[in-house]
């Protein structure tokens, strides 16, 4: 090897060392996403490790499976939901006549150390007093046992007599232990039947109609298609979607955008959020640390473009804790009042540190959002932003969002504050809005009568936050246009 070529190699070793060292947010490029096709029972909603089953010698052909895993602390479901999703209280099947007994074929010598439980519903239109609701068990079968049946006599416990029920539901778990399973196990259910009674055909019961789910998610990043998907489960046609986009700098972008997921209720719509997340945990939210940081960063970065309307806000903020206390926070948020780049273009935006933390915080999280104008619901659903690159910096922010700059500036004195800071403009403040570090707006005046100055009153909108959230963004409006200023609350 020449010199020449030793002396480039570690130059770009040099840099590949600056750039991790500046850039710790996990998946920041965006370019790492699991692409994963289900396949789905239809008219059942599945949650948790969930797959097709062949294996089975009694009954049907197919079924499905439901996997427990304990370092991820996940319990499988399942849940017949039919054609009145997502109400429960229908029921996910028609019935005629009152079946006695409710038959399942399954296969649970792979269940370890669990036991899985079983809960049949039978229903009366929207009443919310169930025919039946029962609950049973199934124990794990030795092993080379194979397939197996149970069946349960079902009591009718409604108050009035004669009353017959129009609807049922079968909602089968993993594990009794919801929250973490005992063991790494799984069962198969093959089919369910009602002996003495009849069951139609829009309820799937022989498991034996199934559907293709595809789903692309960035890796160690939660979404708000992930949580939706946490609350509603897997069910085919219900949610094909993709977060990701080619139009992007260097591979892939993120691209946030509202998406509408038809239920036979109406359509229901789901807002663009993502938020890094610990891989050990099934959740993630601002106020949860969710990488390792060993430095304080004065700035966050990225790239993005795309467009705003009808008051639609994007934002991009990053919180720092040391242990699980908030210590540090950043925002960048720009709505549709101010125009949004056509082409990636650079943002940045200065971290504020809490004056009473002086040490190197352990941990931070990311979070990015679109949403209207109160920063609660869903976006318009022709705005869409693509983001990419993003980066903690150790420089203060050298650059503001300049395709369309703000004509206003915004002061907070005294900050850090106790009781109340007062806030100039070089122009009249129509509105003040107050953010806290989740994004939420817990404080917003229209001013009646617009001044350059105004008092804000913590006692206002603190008593709403928990404990150690000591950091707030207040924006305000102007005819001029629109800006931001950060400031510390000290107890």
């Amino acid at each position: 090897m020449t010199k020449k070529n030793h002396f480039s190699i570690t130059i770009f070793v040099c840099l590949a060392n600056i750039a991790l060292a500046q850039n710790p947010i996990p998946n920041a490029g965006f370019n790492n996403w699991n692409t994963q096709s289900y396949e789905v029972p239809n008219k059942w909603m599945m949650i948790g490790n969930t797959s097709k089953d062949i294996s089975k010698t009694l009954g049907n052909v197919v079924g499905f499976r439901l996997s427990n895993d304990v370092a991820s602390k996940t319990v499988s479901f399942a849940m017949n939901v039919g054609s009145k999703y997502p109400d429960p209280l229908t029921g996910g099947f028609s019935i005629s006549g009152t079946p006695g007994s409710i038959k399942i074929n399954y296969n649970s010598e792979k269940l370890g150390n669990d036991t899985a439980m079983i809960i049949v519903g039978f229903t009366k239109g929207t009443d919310p007093i169930p025919m039946v609701l029962q609950e049973f068990y199934i124990l794990p079968d030795a092993t080379g046992t194979g397939d197996n049946s149970i069946t349960v006599p079902l009591t009718y416990s409604y108050p009035t007599a004669g009353v017959v029920a129009d609807s049922g539901f079968v909602y089968i778990a993993s594990s009794l232990r919801r929250i973490a399973p005992n063991s790494n196990g799984s069962i198969a259910i093959y089919d369910i039947s009602f002996p003495g009674g009849q069951t139609s055909a829009d309820g799937n019961l022989s498991i034996e109609s199934w559907g293709n789910l595809l789903v692309r998610k960035p890796n160690q990043w939660l979404t708000s298609l992930d949580a939706y998907e946490e609350r509603v489960g897997k069910m085919n046609g219900l949610q094909e979607y993709i977060l990701s986009s080619t139009d992007s700098r260097t591979g892939l972008a993120a691209l946030l955008k509202q998406r509408s997921i038809n239920t036979s209720s109406g359509t229901e719509i789901i807002p663009a959020w993502m938020v890094t997340r610990d891989t050990n945990l099934s959740y993630a939210d601002m106020g949860t640390p969710s990488f390792a940081v060993s430095k304080r960063y004065n700035s966050i970065r990225g790239y993005w473009k795309g467009s705003l309307t009808g008051g639609d806000r994007a934002t991009v903020m990053v919180n720092f804790f040391h242990a699980d206390t908030l210590v540090g926070s950043g925002m960048f948020s720009q709505d549709s009042k101010s125009t949004v780049p056509g082409n990636y273009m650079l943002f940045a935006e200065d971290i504020v540190w809490d004056s009473r933390f002086t040490l190197t915080p352990s941990k931070a999280t990311v979070g990015v959002y679109l949403t209207d104008s109160t920063f609660q619901n869903a976006s318009n659903p022709n705005s869409q932003i693509f983001l990419e690159d993003l980066w903690l910096d150790d420089n203060f922010a050298g650059l503001k969002q300049t395709v369309k700059p703000t004509l206003t500036s915004v002061q907070c004195y005294p900050n850090p504050a106790k009781d109340q800071t007062t806030i100039t403009s070089d122009s009249p403040i129509k509105r003040l809005v107050v953010f806290n570090t989740s994004g939420q707006i817990v404080y917003a005046e229209n001013l009646s009568q617009p001044s350059n100055t105004t008092v804000l009153h913590f006692g206002e909108f603190t008593h709403q936050q928990q404990a150690g959230l000591t950091v707030y963004f207040a924006r305000i409006e102007t005819e001029r246009g629109m800006s931001t200023a950060s400031v510390v609350v000290q107890p």
